[in-house]
């Protein structure tokens, strides 16, 4: 099946797959961490506008947003802000694949192909993320990729404040090396 998903950078017309993705996974992922009501709700508009904002013409050269594709269907997508929060490095915003492609490598790919992107674009720079300290699954899989925690904050997301931890990555070569290892 691996062998049949292909990558693609995003473009402007995407924004609708990557929201739906996105808001799916966010449902997935996150009950019992956001509330229903905002799962089920305004996550929705926020999604699609934050998406259609993000991929408007001339999508920024300081971005990289790449779908996985299988027979046609968008399966996963990742994204890389370098000026989201400058003085942590460069920013790994979204990862997220579906669930019935979890655990084969695909969401390994996309962040082998943020952190090469990134080691090209910004040569030393460090990579970092925010998960959610209740995402256990997350979490697993960026302690796997050699990920540290630098810090724990509160985020306020569908009207309440969650936990949130900040993983690190210093040598983006390495773990790019790391990620990609073992896959054919």
């Amino acid at each position: 099946m691996i062998e049949s998903i292909r990558f693609r950078e995003a473009i402007g017309e995407d924004a609708g797959i990557i929201a739906d993705l996105h808001t799916r996974s966010w449902r997935n992922t996150y009950r019992g961490i956001l509330p229903d009501s905002y799962l089920d709700g305004p996550i929705v508009s926020e999604k699609r506008d934050a998406w259609r904002k993000r991929l408007s013409s001339p999508v920024s050269d300081r971005q990289l947003v790449v779908l996985a594709i299988h027979r046609q269907a968008p399966i996963g997508f990742v994204c890389v802000l370098l000026d989201e929060e400058p003085a942590r490095g460069a920013c790994l915003d979204n990862l997220h694949v579906v669930s019935d492609f979890q655990g084969i490598g695909i969401g390994r790919r996309l962040f082998a192909r943020a952190a090469g992107w990134v080691s090209v674009r910004d040569p030393g720079r460090p990579m970092h993320l925010w998960v959610f300290e209740e995402n256990h699954p997350a979490r697993r899989f960026y302690d796997f990729l050699g990920g540290e925690i630098c810090t724990r904050e509160l985020k306020r997301v569908g009207g309440v404040e969650v936990p949130a931890l900040c993983y690190s990555w210093k040598d983006i070569e390495a773990v790019t090396a790391l990620a990609l290892k073992g896959l054919s």
